[in-house]
């Protein structure tokens, strides 16, 4: 059967009049009105507010949710008798919707997932829903008469101070994250001249008070958060896009990578890694950005759950350590601190950078790397319009060294788009990401788990087997703790149990079998397909999870499988583990993209030497995630900017 006839051109808005009729179908089968206790979609409008986040959008995250709307749409044909989704009556199209999630047909489901995702996030952050739910955004310690301090300043030049220009520095630094603000910062307080380049716009305090944690989502993450792996299964893969990099909208954690990995990447060749080489740096790291325990007083239900569970469990783990000051437990941390309480590197490195004379420069994305010679001679970069995204100008940088530090997907993507650093054929491989899946829990009493620090208490019983646990709780409907509620979708009464819920994420320490690589113009393809062996880990994770649920007191274990939506006593978690499941069955995400222009001591199987120079173009370094011989097994925030201080320090004594 063709495609609607009734098919539309593109509206004045973010989808077609199809594409809207398609959207409302899902949402109202979805989140059908006559519940007692919430309202439906139709009543909200939540198609609308999803057509209003994606105008945000630009490009490649728009193609792919009106690809996703066209694709589920005609799974429908596949029913008998055949008909669009759209067309459906809604009895129809709330068992359709039911029928998918268990389908065996992969694209099917990975469409309504993603679709449902996006449903969830509307309809969640609408303050009618929030308040009906009991989120309020109140941090857990209230924040006194004083207020939060001053906001920390930080100079940004952008369009329109700057356009078309050429201006000349010691160092040029591609990226204002983890690696690049504590390069820039090394390299000035060295007395060097030093420019910074970040596409993503400036985190101003007052553009964030007051404002929900979604509209922060499509205003400082990548793509609004939409960035996907492509392979078996897709995953989720949210990246900041912001002057302080994945640093502004990350959580905080700050593991020091585990002796043995260190030990590891020292026997491969790779000198001064070893754990008694990174102490030093480790300890001037954690200094810069006040790292410490979750405080008590912060910890919130969500941590005293876990904690309780492991404690009784006798398994291992302890407070989370955070780069944190003045924490009041607001629980947004993955969307912008709205004190500066996290240590972000806009309110920490760059400061220090920007103080002692680095210049920052926003909304400029990077082309290319400039050559002279066969050596690195600076980049020229687009000057980025921040209301529209387009470009309003070129800059060129000249520089003596030029530092890539703008992550391990954008930064080997920049190098094989101009055929650099490819002589080991490893550019763009072995990429670890930590997949992970997140496990709720339903308890007799309200937990309220949302107040208190979103990313609280680890269990590490099993991190040695590549397994670690770490209690995180995100905003309403920007995570996974309403959507793995059996049936929410058709029955809202379920989503009111929200607060009830605590919830738990999982990091694997993966294989590194995943690939990046330039996708036309400016975008990227990352493609990735989780193992077997990293399967059961992330089973293993979900099994963990739910015991230690249990033995907190927990009433019901959501562990997102197919077949298996609840799971209610300790002796039902063994179906988790005998279960026959397929890595296309789990519903995965992963924030620690790294490797893909790992260091090593030999150039014909790595990219980067030990201090981070291009094996191939002199001049030229990367100073970042990328880097990584393998997976740190933990959060690698602080891994990075360890090394990075580390590496940076040995160029700027080569510079001076």
């Amino acid at each position: 059967m063709a495609i609607d006839s009734n098919h539309a051109p593109m509206c004045s808005g973010a989808l077609s009049v199809y594409e809207q009729r398609v959207l409302g179908a899902l949402c109202d089968a979805l989140l059908p009105k006559g519940s007692a206790v919430l309202p439906g979609a139709a009543a909200l409008g939540i198609a609308g507010d999803i057509e209003a986040l994606l105008g945000r959008l630009h490009g490649q995250p728009r193609w792919l949710v009106r690809a996703m709307l066209l694709g589920f749409d005609a799974t429908a044909l596949l029913g008998r008798p055949p008909e669009l989704f759209h067309r459906l009556d809604l009895q129809r199209r709330r068992r359709w919707v039911e029928d998918s999630r268990t389908s065996r047909l992969r694209p099917r489901r990975e469409a309504l997932g993603g679709l449902e995702a996006l449903v969830q996030l509307a309809y969640a952050s609408h303050p009618r829903v929030s308040a009906l739910i009991g989120y309020d955004g109140r941090p857990l310690v209230p924040l006194g008469p004083a207020g939060p301090p001053r906001p920390v300043d930080l100079p940004v030049i952008r369009y329109p101070d700057v356009t078309d220009a050429k201006i000349v520095a010691d160092v040029v630094v591609v990226g204002s994250g983890a690696g690049g603000a504590v390069a820039a910062e090394t390299f000035a307080r060295a007395g060097l001249d030093v420019v910074v380049l970040e596409e993503g716009p400036p985190v101003q305090r007052d553009d964030v008070v007051g404002s929900r944690p979604v509209d922060r989502l499509f205003e400082f993450y990548r793509d609004g958060g939409l960035t996907f792996t492509l392979g078996n299964p897709v995953i989720s893969l949210p990246m900041g896009r912001a002057v302080g990099g994945t640093t502004v909208v990350n959580s905080g954690t700050c593991f020091r990578t585990p002796e043995a990995v260190l030990a590891s990447w020292a026997a491969s060749g790779i000198t001064g890694v070893d754990p008694e080489g990174m102490e030093p740096w480790f300890e001037s790291v954690e200094s810069v950005l006040g790292v410490q325990p979750v405080p008590e007083e912060v910890l919130g239900t969500n941590g005293q759950i876990m904690r309780r569970g492991a404690e009784q469990l006798g398994l291992s783990g302890g407070p989370i350590r955070r780069n944190i000051r003045g924490c009041h437990g607001h629980g947004v941390c993955a969307f912008v601190c709205p004190v500066d309480a996290k240590q972000a590197m806009h309110v920490s490195y760059l400061p220090r950078a920007a103080a002692a004379g680095a210049r920052v420069f926003s909304g400029t994305r990077v082309r290319r790397v400039r050559l002279r010679a066969g050596r690195a001679a600076g980049v020229i970069a687009d000057v980025l319009d921040p209301l529209s995204g387009r470009k309003r100008g070129t800059l060129q940088v000249d520089a003596r060294a030029t530092v890539l530090a703008a992550g391990a997907v954008f930064t080997p993507a920049l190098l094989a788009r101009q055929h650099l650093a490819g002589s080991s054929r490893q550019l763009g491989r072995n990429l670890v990401i930590h997949p992970g899946a997140g496990t709720t829990a339903r308890f007799d009493e309200p937990l309220e788990a949302w107040r208190g620090t979103m990313q609280s208490y680890y269990v590490d019983e099993k991190l040695a087997d590549g397994v670690l646990l770490e209690a995180t709780f995100p905003p309403p409907g920007l995570g996974y703790s309403a959507g793995s509620l059996p049936g929410w979708g058709s029955d809202t009464s379920l989503f009111a149990l929200y607060p009830h819920m605590a919830a738990c994420g999982s990091i694997v320490g993966d294989a590194g079998v995943g690939r990046v690589g330039p996708l036309g113009r400016h975008g990227v393809s990352i493609r990735y397909n989780l193992t077997r062996q990293d399967a059961t880990k992330v089973l293993e994770g979900i099994a963990m999870a739910a015991e230690i649920f249990f033995a907190a007191g927990a009433v019901e274990v959501y562990p997102m499988l197919p077949g298996l939506d609840s799971i209610r006593s300790a002796s039902e978690v063994r179906h988790v583990r005998e279960g026959r499941w397929r890595p296309s069955d789990l519903h995965l995400s992963a924030y620690h993209p790294m490797g893909t222009a790992r260091m090593g001591a030999d150039p014909s199987n790595s990219v980067v030497d030990p201090f981070g120079s291009v094996w191939d173009v002199p001049d030229l370094f990367v100073f970042d995630a990328s880097v990584l011989p393998s997976s740190s097994h933990v959060n690698p925030q602080i891994t990075i900017m360890a090394l990075v201080a580390r590496m940076a320090a040995r160029l700027a004594d080569s510079l001076t």
